[in-house]
């Protein structure tokens, strides 16, 4: 008696969105290995590439009704770890600016009201400004100023020049810098000078 045949990917997302759970098990069995080098590449920590792995198959679950059965598949996850990772990078930038205007303004981290404001506006605008960078100048200040990578990394990684990696780092910061002209606290001007 031959085997049944292979269940198509297509199927397998259409009885995902029909809250078909084996569909669901099956999925992430097939496609767990890859998501977790790819997360792994970008992270480089286990314990954060699992959790990311995690988080993208919670968002294919509570999205499966949106899921178009003829859609990359792999691409549409790569494409959800890589928003987690620059959503949790940015959330570190807004705390480690938020922890130097602290010190800077010589503040103990117990009195939060106004600091609290300040963080947020600072978060806004770097919010702002990041989301308008080109996507690869956002991944190269990324790389830089939150994960700490140097240019010959960033270069290397990128397969690119460090020349151009300088280039989109000068311009990143040049334009972020002309965003927090706007805010009223000079030290977020001050606290990216002193990054450049």
């Amino acid at each position: 008696m031959k085997p049944p045949p292979p269940v198509s990917l297509a199927s397998s997302i259409a009885a995902l969105k029909a809250d078909d759970m084996s569909a669901f098990e099956n999925l992430y069995q097939a496609f767990e290995p890859k998501l977790f080098t790819f997360a792994l590449r970008l992270v480089r920590q286990r314990e954060e590439a699992e959790e990311i792995v995690q988080e993208v198959f919670l968002k294919v679950w509570d999205h499966r009704h949106q899921l178009n059965p003829e859609q990359n598949f792999d691409g549409y996850l790569f494409r959800i770890a890589k928003n987690i990772v620059y959503n949790k990078a940015r959330h570190k930038a807004y705390e480690f600016a938020f922890a130097q205007y602290m010190t800077a303004a010589g503040v103990n981290a117990g009195c939060f009201t106004e600091e609290k404001v300040a963080y947020e506006d600072l978060a806004r605008l770097l919010e702002e400004a990041s989301d308008a960078l080109p996507p690869v100048r956002r991944q190269v200040f990324v790389m830089s100023r939150v994960e700490g990578k140097s240019n010959s990394e960033i270069a290397q990684l990128l397969n690119t020049s460090n020349s151009n990696i300088e280039n989109h780092l000068n311009k990143a910061l040049k334009a972020i810098k002309e965003k927090l002209k706007t805010y009223e606290i000079a030290y977020a001007i001050l606290l990216f000078s002193s990054l450049s």
